[in-house]
């Protein structure tokens, strides 16, 4: 089994924020794009592994993929169904902005066989959702909520974001209670990070944007953890709370190691040791895929070293941690020696834990676990 990831990077417009690989829909070439995935999927739905995969799960990210009318969205899931063998119980996704959905295009998403919704609300806060420089109001975002209801949605992911310029602990406590009170089945809550060369860096240069030091940003995290457990909701991954049953299969799969197929631009795949990635630009994926008749731009294969350290860091991202005995069968009792070091010192920290044969991040742990990979590494 495997993962297909799509990428739809248009979006109708910029948030200032935001690094992911977009262009605007307006002016965009989309009928370009869905004609250089035609190609790709069928060129590499003839390939190994992919001709003899069974795809569990799909998902189509960006970008906002809603942006697209319902006769590109079917032209894109004739292509995936078309190429590839799916599932018939595979778990398929689609991102959503809540100003882009209405209760036909979701009902239609439901007849190509959708059965997982992700919306970026982000924050049920007016003042934050200017600052993020998000479309909606908090009154289209719960509409559209109840939209993926009415249509049939019974597996809805809200994404929200804390650690925003300017947000206080009361207005983040008030985005947690209408998301809880909304009844949803998972929540994924990310902090605010400042990427290169997005219009918030430029604002952080300047001294422009009131961001939380770190420990104001670990106390936001840590209230959406509390109010979020409390309300039934299971962690089980550093920014994902999912009700019982409920965990994104996708990424659950991919943080587990297991293949995934991406196509369009940026998009990543990892298959047999192997990691490749197409050309991050529409620009250049279009061009790469006219002129070669693919776009690969990064194709390596991992050393062993390589294949540890994707090992801890995907493996520590789950509330379930790190299988030692499994760590020590696939890489030898040295690879595993040679960290104990390092494994007392983060637990003597507070930062990691031994539950029987697996290591795991405590919860302060979880909020500083880019640094504690590092430090296993």
């Amino acid at each position: 089994m495997a993962g297909l990831y799509v990428h739809i990077p248009f979006c109708s417009h910029a948030c200032p924020y935001c690094d992911f690989s977009f262009e605007l829909l307006k002016g965009g070439r989309v009928d370009e794009l869905l004609g250089a995935l035609e190609a790709e999927a069928g060129r590499l739905g003839r390939e190994s592994p992919w001709a003899d995969s069974a795809f569990d799960t799909v998902f189509l990210g960006g970008g906002t993929p809603t942006c697209l009318t319902d006769r590109q969205l079917d032209r894109v899931f004739r292509t995936i169904h078309d190429r590839f063998r799916v599932s018939p119980d595979a778990e398929i996704t689609v991102e959503a902005n809540p100003e882009t959905v209405t209760i036909p295009k979701l009902k239609r998403l439901r007849g190509l066989g959708v059965d997982r919704i992700s919306i970026g609300v982000q924050s049920f806060s007016p003042e934050i959702l200017l600052k993020l420089g998000r479309r909606h109001t908090v009154d289209r975002a719960e509409k559209a909520f109840a939209s993926a209801r009415e249509a049939g949605f019974r597996n809805v992911n809200l994404d929200l974001m804390f650690g925003v310029p300017g947000q206080s602990a009361a207005d983040w406590a008030d985005t947690l209670e209408r998301a809880v009170a909304l009844d949803p089945e998972h929540l994924s809550v990310y902090g605010l990070t400042i990427e290169p060369g997005t219009e918030y860096a430029r604002l952080a240069e300047q001294g422009a944007l009131d961001l939380p030091d770190e420990g104001r940003h670990t106390a936001l995290y840590f209230q959406a953890l509390d109010r979020l457990t409390g309300a039934g909701f299971r962690q089980y991954e550093i920014s994902n709370l999912a009700k019982p049953g409920f965990a994104c299969r996708h990424n659950v799969s991919c943080w587990k190691g297991g293949d995934y197929l991406g196509l369009g631009p940026s998009a990543h795949t990892r298959t047999d040791g192997r990691r490749l990635a197409n050309a991050r630009g529409l620009a250049d994926y279009l061009r790469a895929m006219d002129e070669r008749g693919e776009a690969t731009d990064m194709d390596e294969t991992l050393t062993v070293d390589e294949r540890i350290h994707e090992y801890i860091l995907l493996s520590l991202r789950s509330v379930d941690g790190l299988d030692t005995r499994l760590f020590r069968d696939r890489y030898g009792d040295d690879a595993m020696d040679k960290r104990d070091p390092a494994i007392h010192a983060l637990a003597g920290e507070g930062l990691l834990a031994k539950r029987g044969s697996r290591l795991c991040l405590t919860r302060r742990g979880l909020a500083l676990a880019d640094s504690v990979c590092e430090y296993l590494m």
